[in-house]
């Protein structure tokens, strides 16, 4: 039992710096966030409305994984700042622009801006996302926020509303133009406008063991807009929330299937999740539940980890014959991989030798869905924390 308290303390001692550290970077870096829209409250505000609002008025209570979630962004964030300035490239870490849109306040703050001057004038925007998993495509909410960056530093290229801080949060430009303060801080020469420049956006995604990036993404007139609307719908939700003209219960929330309901910090109350059924009796189990599928994944990556080393191991040895170990013996061997329909290519197919979308007066689409079956309904167990 003193063993288990003093690991308790431990934990807590590590959450309670990991929640010093998460406040001194914020106030240094981005400042009272409830008084101005950020690209990441845009982007959650297009996936939840709810939980964007609710980020902004409520209280955080965050927990020893969720924290470390966190952080772990701000780690990868500053490993890839460092690979780039290795490189001697001129990187301007967290360039905030200030923007008014109709009297909404919003600022951006762009991870990376690699910049290269004449003859080149060459920008290029890196948006570092950390994920357990790597997606294999970029979520929408992070491609709004993307498009967001790009499209503020297009609009604003040539206005006072560029600033850059050090690492410690202090001011080493403030007001400037985007060519002004390349200037002062690298000495290039940029165009006067955008339009002269090579200007791109990519998304950079890291796990514990890989990147994936996405893009390159470019000047987007309709995704800007598309942004802008969504931080003038949140600051006019947080102004009828402080004048008590709305509570967080007349807001909309993510609707469907939507996995990140589980890590929403303020879900114990969404209307998402109507009042059931009450039985606290079933709660162990519950929890005995998510302790085993949290086990069954640490195996599966072990065992995972543990195949890798042998086939590595079948293959330095030289040999296609098995290798006996005493109560074991094992094998690398290669299988072919699964047949599968890459449908997109069958409809190309279909519309190029009939030459034409509509074979005999039917729709490919339609014609491809007839061949279609839908297995058997099955029962599912969801299962959602709350938190």
């Amino acid at each position: 039992m003193e063993h288990k308290d003093r690991t308790e303390g431990l934990r807590a001692l590590i959450k309670q710096g990991l929640q010093a550290v998460a406040h001194k970077d914020t106030l240094a870096h981005l400042g009272d966030r409830t008084s101005y829209i950020g690209m990441s409250d845009i982007g959650q505000h297009w996936e939840c409305p709810r939980a964007a609002l609710a980020r902004k008025v409520l209280p955080t209570t965050s927990s020893l994984e969720r924290l470390l979630t966190l952080q772990r962004g701000h780690w990868f964030e500053s490993g890839v700042g460092q690979a780039l300035v290795s490189l001697g490239l001129h990187v301007l870490p967290q360039l905030e622009i200030n923007w008014q849109h109709h009297g909404v306040p919003i600022k951006a703050h762009l991870d990376f801006v690699l910049v290269w001057g004449a003859p080149v004038n060459a920008i290029r925007i890196l948006e570092v996302k950390s994920t357990d998993k790597l997606p294999s495509s970029p979520h929408d909410s992070h491609l709004l926020q993307l498009h967001g960056q790009i499209g503020l530093l297009v609009k604003a290229w040539n206005k006072p509303v560029f600033s850059l801080r050090a690492e410690d949060g202090t001011l080493l430009h403030e007001k400037m133009t985007f060519p002004q303060l390349c200037h002062a801080h690298f000495g290039l020469q940029l165009p006067a406008t955008a339009a002269e420049a090579s200007v791109e956006a990519w998304l950079l995604c890291l796990s514990m063991k890989e990147v994936r990036a996405f893009g390159p993404y470019g000047f987007n007139q309709a995704m800007l807009d598309t942004a802008l609307d969504h931080a003038a719908q949140l600051w006019g939700e947080l102004a009828d929330f402080r004048a008590g003209h709305i509570s967080l219960a007349h807001v909309d929330c993510a609707q469907g299937f939507y996995p990140l309901c589980a890590y929403c910090e303020h879900n114990n109350d969404c209307p998402k999740f109507p009042q059931g059924v009450q039985m606290p009796q079933w709660e162990p189990a519950l929890e005995k539940l998510a302790a085993l599928k949290e086990q069954r994944a640490a195996l599966d990556s072990e065992i995972k980890e543990m195949e890798t080393v042998l086939k590595l191991v079948h293959r330095q040895a030289g040999t296609r014959d098995w290798v006996d170990t005493g109560n074991y013996r094992f094998r690398m061997s290669v299988t072919a991989g699964r047949t599968t329909l890459d449908r997109d290519a069958l409809r190309d197919e279909l519309a190029e030798i009939f030459h034409s979308e509509h074979v005999g007066g039917i729709d490919v689409d339609t014609l491809l869905a007839r061949c279609e079956r839908t297995g058997s309904p099955f029962e599912k167990l969801s299962i959602s924390p709350i938190n």
